[in-house]
C-alpha cells in the first residue's frame, strides 16, 4: 500500500499541476513521497520482527509478544557480537592458556545469563 501511495501521490501532484494549474513546492512532493516510503519501511520491519522465529511456537495475530521476543534476541545477538569482537581483540597478543581461560569465562557468563532467562520464562 505505501508503494502505491507513493506512486499515487506523484500521479496526483502531476495531475493537479498539469490539468488544474496548481503549483507545489518540490519539498512538499518529496516529503509526501518520503512519508509513504517511511511507513512502508516501518511496516516491513514490524512484519519481520513480529513473526514467530520459533518453528515450534504458534504466533499471535498482531505479533506483539513475538516482536518483544525478537527485539530481545537481536539485542542479545548484538551484545554477543560486541563481546566476541572485544575478545578477539584481546586474544591477539595472548598465550594459549590465557585464551582458554577467556573462553571458559565467556561460556560461564553465557550459561549464567541463560539460567536467568530460563528462570524468568518459567
Amino acid at each position: 500500500i505505501p508503494l502505491f501511495g507513493t506512486c499515487a501521490s506523484f500521479i496526483g501532484f502531476w495531475y493537479l499541476a498539469v490539468y488544474k494549474d496548481q503549483e507545489f513546492q518540490p519539498a512538499l512532493v518529496a516529503t509526501t513521497s518520503f512519508v509513504f516510503l517511511a511507513v512502508g519501511l516501518l511496516g516491513i520491519t514490524y512484519s519481520v520482527l513480529s513473526a514467530s522465529w520459533d518453528d515450534d511456537r504458534e504466533g499471535s495475530g498482531l505479533g506483539f509478544d513475538e516482536f518483544q521476543t525478537n527485539v530481545g534476541n537481536l539485542k542479545d545477538g548484538l551484545a554477543r557480537t560486541k563481546e566476541n569482537a572485544l575478545l578477539r581483540e584481546k586474544m591477539a597478543g595472548l598465550s594459549e592458556d590465557e585464551i582458554q581461560r577467556a573462553i571458559d569465562d565467556q561460556e560461564r557468563r553465557e550459561a549464567k545469563k541463560n539460567n536467568k532467562k530460563d528462570a524468568w520464562m518459567e
